[in-house]
């Protein structure tokens, strides 16, 4: 579900007004998209926005835009600057999303049940390559993450771009090729396992030296 965010514009520009806003509790802001010539300046609610900018998949959250004339514009965030140490919102970029237009997102992946995965078990190492992929899909539909359950997963199996479940109208960026998760052997488990073939090859050899000395005339 969108959350309501009310967009005024602003006439002051500058360092100066910007800081006067924050400190009556308003973060500067950028609101641009496909069906606007240029970005409009203007303001919005600290305390509004932080409901979304300082979520864990804020990039993908909907935001309903409260325009100053009445309409209400689809959104997402782009852009979050922050200050360096008290981590306070300065200053935010938003993009205008169009029903019926898909749109580039950047989709976080989260990893679920890794202490009960199989392969983990049976002592392998968990491992995620990709953090998000790329999606274009219909504003409506924009996943704000998309979830991987890996408790089913063994040792050596792997999860790739082409196996994540998308809403219908989305199509990846991200090469399907790739791989999310997978469960790979430690390297102590292969140099065990290595050792342990070479001496058997050695009592196969020493074996097989027998036979051939046995049958000897």
């Amino acid at each position: 579900m969108a959350v309501k965010i009310k967009f005024t514009k602003r006439a002051s520009m500058g360092k100066g007004a910007c800081r006067k806003l924050r400190a009556a509790g308003v973060v500067p802001a950028v609101f641009y998209g496909p069906e606007y010539g240029g970005s409009v300046v203007g303001s919005v609610d600290a305390k509004e926005l932080s409901h979304i900018a300082n979520s864990a998949n804020w990039e993908t959250n909907m935001i309903d835009l409260e325009m100053p004339d009445g309409r209400v514009e689809m959104a997402l965030l782009r852009d979050v600057q922050r200050h360096v140490v008290t981590q306070k919102i300065l200053h935010v970029d938003m993009y205008q999303l169009v029903k019926g237009h898909k749109v580039k997102v950047a989709v976080p992946v989260r990893v679920v049940n890794k202490d009960i995965s199989v392969g983990v078990k049976m002592g392998g190492l968990l491992e995620q390559p990709l953090r998000e992929v790329e999606i274009l899909v219909l504003p409506r539909e924009i996943p704000s993450e998309i979830v991987i359950d890996t408790a089913k997963m063994a040792m050596g199996s792997e999860v790739f771009v082409r196996d994540l479940q998308l809403p219908e109208s989305a199509e990846f960026i991200t090469s399907e090729d790739l791989a999310v998760v997978m469960v790979t052997r430690p390297k102590s488990l292969v140099e065990a396992a290595e050792e342990s073939s070479a001496e058997e090859d050695k009592e196969v050899e020493v074996v097989s030296k027998g036979k051939r000395k046995d049958g000897e005339e």
